[in-house]
């Protein structure tokens, strides 16, 4: 039983040394690679004095680089720290402030905010791999810090997800168990490894010995070149990314998806109408639909069999997790009741590095916990709401601070995103609230045409709101754009559009 990937990257290079680990374009990186180069890594760290728990800043691209420095550091017992190199210059400095780096590696050191952080910073195309240095391989226990994973900070200020070695290893366990993954797959990564969901594909290749094919650009044409020419086996993608692939400009329909046999989407709910015309086009495929947080690497999971006859389910949970809802009064919520989603058991983070505020907000006391029982073990209170039906099956709501309170009446976004979706008028819409003296909150819906010969698309959508909503879900105001904002994760960003709504 390994306790560590370095351990378990170790076992592949001796076993599957030639076989490809990492591949980008016509870049391509075995197991054997990327172990020595990792090795090589790991001893230049501690050469230049990089202490055993120190804590390494990863600005960079997913590539067999990255990939490098990630096991590397583990191998000498660093802690790496994930942020995407896209993110605003206030959240780099944040995240340096949090965690204190020993260093900041980085592709080109001319792609750094400026700031006036006083950390080394180290381009990785000059470091010298080759040079030899005296072997520094550190066996970290499983319960060591082994990464933190800064959030977007799309709701305040980035807070870094801390997770164990053994965490990490047990969560991908469980998930390319159910998932069903072998060293026969190739698995297709279209968001980065910044982003805990792309961060746990880079994991599954290790764990499984499978294949990451890595886009070259994270556009939908260089995603489809790297399904026509490298043939992958797993499709991982967020809502956003099928969207663009099936109503944006997009040769998707156009490209041979033989190969394609396991779909995977977390991020967020497919669309309706998305999710139908992926099934359609992906006839007989196992389509995973997903749920989880950066706090909880996977929550629950819907199995395929039951997509088309629960769309709208994010299914029960993995396995070594239960899932409970809690009412706003604390009390445990009935079937069908929303309140707030708590992950409880296995592969809960160990908090917010240097946050304890934060943390003790989130990691909560059981609320199913024996009464008597010595040191429980904390849930993680994740911020959504939903609820569970009678047959145990998840349903998100919305996040917590997203809600919406219309003409005295709790509305959830998404529900009324589904119904504009169904339309048929639009390929992406994003619903928010602004404050109204006498509705509450005043539903706009910001909203993107489905074709441009759609004509007068408000007319429509107003009329088809009256036919199909309750009054308190209607929408009171549409705003047409060609395209809506998004995260660096490739999400559509709330935080801005509701701030383009409500003003300063």
């Amino acid at each position: 039983m390994h306790s560590t990937y370095w351990s378990v990257l170790a076992a592949r290079a001796e076993h599957d040394a030639t076989r490809d680990a990492v591949i980008q374009g016509d870049r391509r990186m075995t197991f054997g690679d990327w172990h020595a180069r990792a090795a090589a890594f790991g001893n230049w760290y501690r050469a230049a004095g990089g202490p055993v728990g120190g804590r390494v800043l990863l600005w960079m691209d997913s590539s067999p680089e990255m990939a490098v420095a990630m096991l590397g550091l583990w191998r000498a017992g660093a802690i790496f720290a994930l942020m995407d190199p896209k993110a605003k210059a206030g959240h780099f400095k944040h995240a340096a402030a949090t965690i204190d780096p020993f260093a900041i590696v980085c592709d080109d050191a001319a792609s750094l905010p400026a700031t006036d952080i006083d950390t080394p910073i180290f381009a990785f195309k000059d470091i010298d791999l080759h040079q030899q240095r005296p072997d520094a391989v550190h066996e970290s226990l499983p319960t060591d810090p082994a990464s933190i994973v800064f959030t977007s900070g799309s709701t305040g200020r980035p807070k870094g997800v801390t997770q164990s070695h053994r965490n990490l290893l047990r969560a991908c366990e469980s998930v390319t168990g159910y998932l069903g993954l072998t060293d026969t797959d190739r698995l297709l990564c279209t968001v980065p490894w910044s982003f805990d969901y792309g961060y746990g594909q880079l994991l599954s290749t290790v764990l499984r010995g499978a294949t990451q094919i890595l886009p070259t650009t994270l556009n939908p044409f260089a995603i489809c070149e790297a399904i026509a020419t490298h043939r992958p086996t797993v499709l991982a993608g967020i809502p956003s990314l099928f969207t663009y692939l099936l109503r944006g400009v997009s040769p998707f329909r156009e490209t041979d998806l033989s190969s394609i046999k396991v779909v995977t989407n977390t991020g967020g709910k497919i669309p309706g109408p998305i999710l139908d015309e992926l099934l359609q086009m992906l006839p007989g495929r196992r389509v995973f639909l997903n749920y989880g947080l950066t706090e909880t690497y996977r929550t629950s999971y819907l199995d395929p069999s039951l997509v088309a006859s629960r769309p709208t389910s994010i299914g029960r949970p993995i396995p070594g997790v239960d899932i409970v809802i809690v009412a706003d009064d604390g009390s445990i919520a009935a079937p069908n009741e929303i309140g707030h989603i708590v992950h409880r058991g296995d592969f809960v983070c160990l908090g917010y590095w240097n946050d304890p505020e934060a943390t003790a907000k989130s990691l909560r006391p059981d609320p199913l916990a024996l009464p008597g029982c010595p040191n429980p073990a904390p849930a993680l209170f994740t911020g959504d709401y939903g609820s569970i039906d009678e047959e145990g099956y998840l349903y998100f709501s919305c996040r917590r601070d997203s809600q919406l309170k219309s003409m005295g009446v709790r509305v959830s976004p998404l529900e009324v995103e589904d119904l504009l979706h169904e339309s048929g008028l639009i390929a992406e819409v994003a619903v928010v609230g602004k404050p109204h003296e006498m509705l509450g909150d005043e539903i706009w819906a910001v909203v993107v045409p489905r074709s441009a010969d759609n004509g007068d698309v408000v007319k429509q959508l107003t009329e088809y709101s009256r036919r199909t909503m309750s009054p308190y879900m209607m929408p009171r105001r549409y705003v047409v754009k060609t395209s809506l904002p998004k995260t660096t994760t490739g999400k559509i960003d709330y935080p801005a559009i509701k701030g383009e709504v409500q003003g300063p």
